[in-house]
């Protein structure tokens, strides 16, 4: 085992309650969506359980400075940073360790919806509701080729992913940055931090109008067709290729911050 994964598995040793509660978490949370289609006439409101897990994404980037200063105040980062492997490793160990949580925080919720969106089609249908007009995930493009938009696992999963997935890359680049942070402004760490979110979050939102104006391509997602007006009335959703690159870059910038202070300012 090389030095790399001998620190990834120490992330996910010292942090083994939340890796363990939240996947056992989301999981109760989808079972609980999913059976509530158990031989039922009416629709029940549970299945919107299945929805709640995407909100643990929210509790990443506090784990992630919490790992930070979880050594500082254990006294272990003397040891930690004596060690003879770079201060990047350390750095993109944790990171790491994090991100992975969520991705399977991901592939559970996911997995989870993509059965309730199924379940939700099912009833829709022995209720005797048009399927078409219940619900229909696809890209716009098949429509105007005639073919109909369907459910779809794979057409559910990326249009998630494109939200899910740089929305961890820029909470988790954040968190960085304020973890790299604390280690230059000692005291007002917190003021500092505050500031450098809040100035993260203005330039981001500042520049996306400009960026989603990039001609990078766009993904159309149907998620409604209503096939008894004359012309069927269509729902959708635009995923902008130039919103997904924006998000990783912005994600990873901050990240580089956060290494290369981490990098020049610790101390052992």
């Amino acid at each position: 085992m090389n030095t790399w994964q001998t620190l990834y598995i120490k992330e996910i040793k010292d942090n083994r309650t939340l890796f363990v509660l939240l996947p056992l978490l989301t999981v109760f949370l989808e079972l609980v969506a999913v059976l509530s289609f158990n031989d039922r006439q009416a629709l029940s409101p549970h299945f919107l359980w299945s929805v709640v897990p995407y909100s643990f994404v929210l509790i990443l980037p506090f784990l992630l400075v919490h790992s930070f200063a979880q050594e500082t105040k254990g006294q272990t980062h003397y040891l930690l940073l004596s060690l003879p492997v770079s201060r990047t490793q350390i750095f993109v160990a944790k990171v790491a360790a994090v991100a992975t949580l969520g991705l399977v925080l991901f592939a559970l919720s996911t997995a989870g919806l993509i059965k309730v969106i199924g379940d939700l089609y099912a009833f829709a249908i022995k209720q005797g509701i048009q399927a078409g007009y219940f619900a229909a995930i696809g890209n716009l493009n098949d429509l105007s080729a005639g073919v109909t938009p369907a459910l779809s696992a794979t057409n559910v999963l990326v249009l998630i992913s494109t939200f899910y997935l740089p929305a961890i890359a820029l909470m988790l680049g954040i968190a960085s940055g304020i973890a790299g942070l604390k280690l230059v402004v000692r005291r007002f760490a917190g003021l500092a931090a505050t500031a450098f979110v809040l100035g993260v979050l203005y330039c981001y939102f500042s520049a996306l109008p400009d960026v989603l104006d990039l001609p990078l391509g766009t993904y159309e997602a149907v998620l409604w067709i209503n096939y008894e007006e004359e012309l069927p009335d269509i729902s959708s959703v635009v995923v902008h290729f130039s919103f997904i690159a924006y998000s990783l870059l912005v994600g990873l910038a901050c990240m580089g911050l956060g290494m290369w202070l981490f990098e020049k300012c610790a101390e052992a």
